[in-house]
């Protein structure tokens, strides 16, 4: 019954739907009252009539009072209020109000009254005309309502029928059905109870297992073992020993972080793939690989700093070692000199072990991806992250690196090492520099600084020392030749620049052997450049593979050989190096056969050499070893060279070149004499040692007649030094390729004047020349000549035979000493001729007064000696000869011409004054006017050359006896 009043409810509901769907649906109904009466007529009038046949006549006339109507009604209808619609609003109370609002008046009442009904009127009107249009649209709904009514019927009485069957059944059903499920649902409880029993005795048996994966190093399922139990511990925290074992699994957690921090911190020293790659893996299940990351570089920098002073300290004085307080540069500064190589290496060393384990980092981070899966889609992937970690980690390491190594050796003293030890760090250095570009492809240029000024002050010291030593050696010289020297490459220090000395060839290469088998020759200069070039553009020094692929953190590049053979090895062995041009060299046995091949039929091409000038070969040598290290002060290095050179020139000049017995002013070049000044004052007042003492040799070796005073010492010096220099001239274009474009001249120019070491014989010979010929007896002699005689006599003059007979038994003496050491005669004669031209030219200008038979005589006196000279010497000597001439027939020019001769004689100094003024008082003895003319150009001559002058005087080298002014 229920059920039925809810369809009737339901179906008056739907039925007012029905009449709001009008077709006019935004007309809407007035709360109005109207009655029933109303309703009836209205719709009694709106019937059709059937029985009314005489309606039909005045349609016509009623449809245009309809159309009017309709309009009308129709306005009506516009006309009525907005108001009237709402369900809330109360309209007797609104029209009141209306009405009332300006007071009581009966007509607007009356006309409200009758708008009220005619809008009533028409709204019922037009209310019922749709209840009509909608009568077919209800008839089917009342039709549809039937149908539903009829379905419930049937819906109650199945509905009826399932309750009479499920009351049958559960009467019919038996208690046992009822236990059998209640049994299956305590056997699931069970089962639940069980699993939860058998998980937390897993948890408790979880410790004892990962203990067991850590001691195995398989950090990444103890990670995964740990997280799976604190993910299980979470289900079970409702039970009280679940909540203590996951108080210890955080415990454990935290110490198993500590233990892999540990771990990692061991790789920095001792990196070990397979341990990374689980630390990385467990990091990565934790959700830590950025953090360990962090940790890792942290971990490098602070081993580099605290790594540097335990090794210092390893090394320090016992004393030192009580004084925690001390800093790293205090430590190096109080380092032992002995100790200072050790600890270099030792740091070194430990430096490459981090710097080895870094890399191997970088590379197996190159190689596995953690997050391989995740950086296809994330351009921000944490592997990126990690690049660009390492990346900027390598600078960072490195830089730290370079900073202790340059505290190091700003700090040390290595300004008191030998010459290996300093070598030695020069190559360490090198080899440190080539691995920052290997690492990180850093230039390491503070280093090179720092390595440039400590080199600069070790050199300056070490030149210094040198040069002592070679003033030892001068001390002790013996001045003999040595034997089995042929080239500079046979000593040891040159062994390193041979290949580099076939490249680069002086113009000086014919001093050199030219056999086929030489190490100079071009066919191996350009087979070894194409063999060592192969691996130019190599990223190492030591070929084309780098430090890192062929040295690991258990070995390093400065291993072995470092204290003994460091400078057996060639530092740039295995490229073609641009900057310094060396190449590799052949190995031993290579070496021995090569030297065999060369030298084996090398007797003839001896040089002649003393220790002293092969002392400053091998100064030379190591000075090329230091630039082949350091080209920054190459310029330096190869100006210290030269500064050798010269004082060898300069040692010999000053032990045998000072006792002459005749003047030598004229005998020093421009050049010559400013080089002995330069060593004069910028080499000798840094020199403790000098003066040294060569008495012995002066009064015994040089005082000795019998070996023509010192003539083969004297001999062996010039020769070596000119050796010397002539191997020193095979290094031309290699040092021009060291030094800048700005220096280049300077050696060039130095080079030109390459024969001022036979300049310097010049004034050594004369020492020996100047006693064979007895000057004070020969003056006197021509002293007692008579040359005013009238007639030409066809004799010569007795001095000339003495003169000629000194000449003889020098050249005897000469063969006695060509049994000891070849004679250069040319210099040698040439330095006899100057002093016997020189003394005729004194003797001659003695001659107070003198006729042309006496000039006659002159010339005949002569070409005796020059015939005689020219003859027992094998020369010709044209300048000595026009010197002689050119004074003697002075005597026949006329008065113009012998006025401009004295002229150009006064400009060109070719004799002494005192000369042109005999000469000029035997030619004018009647014309004492020309006489006093003549003089008096002479005088102002001698005036100007008395006067001070800011320009340097010649020969302040010079001492000797009275008879220096003979001639």
């Amino acid at each position: 019954m229920q059920n039925s009043k809810a369809k009737m409810d339901e179906f008056k509901a739907r039925f007012m739907d029905m009449l709001h769907k009008q077709t006019n649906r935004q007309m809407k109904i007035p709360a109005m009252g109207f009655s029933d009466y109303f309703i009836q007529t209205v719709t009694t009038d709106a019937l059709p009539s059937t029985t009314a046949p005489s309606a039909t006549g005045a349609s016509a006339e009623e449809d245009d009072a309809t159309i009017s109507a309709q309009k009308s009604d129709q306005e009506v209808l516009e006309s009525i209020e907005t108001c009237y619609y709402e369900a809330d609003h109360n309209p007797e109370l609104y029209e009141l109000k209306k009405v009332l609002s300006g007071g009581i008046d009966n007509q607007l009442i009356e006309e409200t009254i009758a708008q009220l009904r005619i809008q009533q009127k028409v709204l019922t009107k037009q209310v019922l005309q749709n209840i009509l249009e909608q009568r077919n649209a209800c008839g089917s709904e009342f039709q549809n309502i039937n149908e539903t009514q009829k379905k419930l019927e049937e819906s109650l009485w199945t509905c009826q029928k399932a309750r009479s069957y499920l009351n049958y059944a559960r009467t019919n059903l038996t208690t046992t059905s009822l236990e059998i499920l209640a049994s299956y649902r305590k056997r699931e409880v069970l089962k639940e109870v069980l699993e939860t029993l058998l998980a937390i005795k897993k948890l408790r048996t979880t410790d004892e297992e990962l203990h067991k994966l850590l001691a195995e190093h398989n950090y990444s399922a103890a990670i995964a073992l740990l997280l799976q139990c604190q993910s299980s511990v979470a289900d079970f925290m409702q039970f009280n020993c679940v909540q203590s074992l996951h108080k210890k699994l955080q415990e454990t957690m935290v110490l198993m972080e500590y233990q892999l921090d540990t771990v990692l911190n061991e790789m920095v020293l001792k990196f070990d793939i397979r341990k990374y790659a689980k630390l990385q893996e467990a990091y990565k299940l934790a959700n830590k690989s950025l953090i360990a990351m962090d940790q890792l570089h942290i971990n490098y920098i602070s081993a580099v700093h605290s790594t540097v002073n335990a090794v210092v300290r390893g090394y320090s004085e016992p004393n030192v070692e009580e004084q925690p307080k001390l800093l790293y540069e205090q430590l190096c500064e109080q380092l032992n000199v002995d100790k200072l190589m050790p600890c270099l290496i030792s740091l070194c060393k430990t430096f490459w072990t981090i710097l080895a384990s870094y890399y191997q980092v970088v590379i197996w981070h190159n190689n596995y991806k953690l997050y391989a899966q995740q950086e296809e889609t994330d351009c921000e992937s944490p592997d990126l992250y990690i690049q660009q970690k390492l990346k900027k980690g390598q600078s960072r390491i490195w830089n730290d690196i370079l900073n202790k190594v340059c505290l190091f050796l700003q700090s040390a003293k290595l300004t008191s090492l030998k010459y290996d030890q300093f070598i030695q760090v020069l190559s360490i250095v090198q080899r440190l520099k080539k691995v920052g570009i290997e690492f990180c492809g850093e230039q390491s240029e503070k280093l090179i600084v720092v390595m440039q000024q400590r080199s600069e002050e070790f050199f300056t010291r070490y030149h210094i020392c040198c040069v002592e030593e070679i003033c030892l050696f001068l001390d002790n010289e013996s001045w003999t030749p040595l034997d089995s020297f042929s080239h500079i490459l046979q000593l040891p220090e040159f062994r390193s620049v041979r290949h580099t000395l076939r490249r680069h060839k002086s113009p000086t290469t014919a001093l050199m052997p030219s056999t086929n088998n030489s190490p100079i020759s071009n066919n191996n200069c350009d087979e070894l450049v194409s063999v060592h070039s192969q691996d130019g553009g190599g990223s190492s020094i030591y070929g084309s593979y780098g430090y890192f692929l062929r040295f690991s953190e258990k070995s390093s590049p400065f291993d072995g050989g470092l204290d003994a053979a460091m400078l057996e090895e060639d530092i740039l062995s295995g490229i073609v190096d641009e900057a310094s041009c060396y190449f590799s060299e052949e190995s031993d046995d290579e070496q021995k056969s090569l030297q065999s091949k060369e030298f084996a039929d090398d007797v003839s091409n001896q040089l002649l050499v003393n220790n002293t000038a092969l002392n400053v070969l091998r100064c030379i040598g190591r000075y090329l070893q230091m630039c082949k290290l350091l080209h920054c002060i190459s310029p330096k290095i190869i100006f210290s060279m030269l500064e050798l050179l010269d004082f060898y020139a300069f040692a010999v000049h000053e032990i045998f070149g000072k006792d002459a017995l005749v003047a030598t002013d004229n005998l020093y070049t421009p050049y010559l004499e400013q080089r002995l000044r330069a060593v004069e004052s910028n080499v000798v007042t840094q020199i403790k040692v000098w003066p040294l003492n060569f008495s012995s040799l002066i009064n015994n070796e040089l005082a000795n007649p019998d070996t023509l005073y010192g003539l083969p010492h004297r001999i062996v010096a010039i020769e070596a030094g000119r050796t010397m220099f002539q191997q020193f001239q095979v290094l031309q274009n290699y040092l021009n390729h060291l030094l800048p474009a700005g220096d280049r001249p300077i050696l060039s120019n130095y080079l030109e004047h390459g024969e001022f070491m036979a300049d310097l014989a010049k004034p050594v010979y004369t020492c020996v020349t100047s006693r064979v010929i007895d000057l004070p007896a020969i003056l006197a002699q021509m002293s007692k000549v008579k040359w005013d005689v009238n007639h030409v006599t066809h004799q010569h003059s007795n001095y000339s035979d003495v003169l000629n007979r000194n000449i003889q038994n020098f050249a005897m003496c000469l063969e006695e000493i060509t049994k000891e050491v070849p004679i250069p005669s040319k210099h040698v004669w040439n330095s006899m001729a100057h002093v016997a031209t020189h003394l005729l030219v004194e003797g001659f200008s003695n001659v107070k007064k003198c006729s042309a038979g006496g000039r006659a005589l002159m010339q005949l006196d002569f070409a005796n000696f020059m015939s005689f000279l020219e003859l027992i010497s094998h020369q010709k000597y044209p300048q000595h000869r026009a010197y002689v001439d050119v004074f003697i027939k002075a005597y026949y020019f006329s008065p113009d011409q012998f006025e401009q001769w004295i002229e150009q004689q006064r400009q060109a100094d070719e004799y002494s004054a005192k000369q042109l003024t005999n000469l000029i008082q035997c030619i004018c003895v009647s014309d004492k006017r020309t006489r006093q003319k003549l003089l008096q150009l002479v005088e102002g001559t001698t005036a100007n050359l008395s006067t001070p002058s800011t320009t340097p005087q010649k020969n302040t080298y010079n001492t000797g006896s009275n008879l220096r002014n003979v001639i």
